[in-house]
């Protein structure tokens, strides 16, 4: 047993909380019991499903002042941060920030910023991922960008949010405007300072991202030996790129909105039309281009997406950016919204193509590979409506095409 590992369940029993199926629990014992862990996270960051009573969890939730969210599903989630390489204290000011953004994110039932441990509310099994029913995909991704939306909306000042709030009355007064669409926050001054905390998605930043593909993928994994020109090109495009995404309204940025981080929490028994989406993993928010989030999910790393649907994710997207006044329909157009979310999608796809690399290399997680063909495949074709990237995008074919994995053996 590690010492993280007793140090978690030294947590949990100090605020009194069984962590296994033992009765009485003995928490210096082996035998994790009912606190098994889950799969699939990309960071340091360690999962784990506590089975847990109603009792139990009613009495838990009572204890520290918490209002579930969704309420009993019969377990809770025990979160293991590392502080050395996690963000808590960004974890809890955003959970709370969403929270009143009516965003549908977890409760926070217990926990210990300095060292790393939190006990959640658990929003089930259904990831979006696999839980969408068969020919139903538009609306359910359509409600889903309802809750996106709610995030890129959200305004940074008291008199941002006045001003969205009058938008508001005034749709609701007129029958031909989706005031709907229109949302309604409920922040305060210490929501106003997480946001103006953010850090920024600025040159550097966006640089950064973009030399995670560089690093990993150019050098570390396919030992690319790129010349004057190939320099030259690469440094051309990743200006062009920062340039074009800094260019864009600047809004509160989830930076991993896609169909692996958000939940569908049935209204009954059953996923329907009526079921809730809930938020997962954003604590790495920032303050970027309006469109990226747009683009994470439209070009879903994990999902073949048509062009066709992915325009009519844009279109709904672009209605709703401008009634809220991200936008104004007068200065942007449709055709310039789509190309601003090609543009983000493209930045994303480079820094993924290296990110999925480092977590090969670095650290051992090789289940993210068998996406890089999809990634490749939606760079390669988003670049072709820039006259700017089309070089790079002759580069990848040249260069990087057919030597990805699994054609590498790495």
């Amino acid at each position: 047993m590690s010492s993280r590992y007793q140090d978690l369940l030294a947590f949990l029993k100090n605020n009194n909380i069984a962590c296994s199926d033992c009765d009485p629990c003995d928490c210096g014992c082996d035998c994790a019991g009912s606190l098994s862990l889950l799969n699939g996270d990309a960071s340091f960051r360690k999962y784990y499903r506590l089975k847990m009573s109603e009792q139990a969890f009613t009495s838990l939730c009572a204890a520290h002042g918490v209002s579930p969210r969704i309420g009993y599903v019969g377990s809770v989630i025990v979160m293991d941060a590392p502080p050395e390489t996690q963000k808590n204290r960004e974890f809890a000011d955003i959970n709370r920030l969403l929270d009143h953004a009516k965003v549908l994110v977890p409760a926070i039932i217990v926990s210990d910023i300095e060292k790393g441990f939190m006990v959640l509310e658990d929003m089930g099994d259904f990831v979006y991922i696999n839980s969408i029913p068969d020919g139903k995909e538009p609306a359910y991704y359509l409600k889903t960008l309802r809750e996106l939306t709610k995030i890129g909306a959200m305004p940074f000042s008291p008199e941002q949010a006045q001003a969205l709030e009058q938008r508001r009355q005034a749709a609701l007064k007129d029958p031909s405007a989706e005031a709907d669409v229109i949302p309604h926050y409920d922040l305060d001054e210490t929501d106003y300072k997480t946001l103006s905390e953010l850090p920024l998605f600025d040159d550097d930043f966006i640089k950064m991202e973009l030399n995670i593909c560089r690093e990993w993928l150019f050098d570390k994994a396919l030992n690319l030996q790129l010349s004057t020109e190939d320099e030259k090109m690469i440094a051309q495009t990743w200006d062009f790129i920062s340039e074009q995404c800094r260019a864009q309204p600047q809004t509160a940025m989830h930076r991993d909105y896609h169909s692996r981080n958000i939940m569908v929490v049935p209204a009954g028994k059953e996923i329907s039309i009526l079921s809730r989406f809930a938020i997962l993993d954003y604590q790495d928010m920032v303050k970027g281009p309006a469109c990226y989030d747009l683009a994470s999910i439209g070009y879903d790393c994990y999902v073949d997406m048509e062009d066709e649907f992915v325009e009519r994710i844009c279109k709904f997207a672009y209605e709703v950016y401008t009634v809220c006044g991200i936008f104004d329909r007068e200065q942007v157009s449709l055709e310039q919204f789509n190309l601003m979310i090609r543009l983000c999608a493209i930045q994303r796809h480079i820094k993924v193509l290296g990110l999925f690399y480092r977590l090969k290399l670095r650290d051992g997680k090789d289940g993210y590979l068998q996406y890089l063909p999809r990634v490749l495949g939606y760079l390669t074709r988003n670049c072709q409506y820039f006259e700017q990237l089309r070089p790079f995008a002759a580069f990848l074919e040249k260069n990087v095409a057919g030597r990805i994995w699994p054609h590498t053996g790495l």
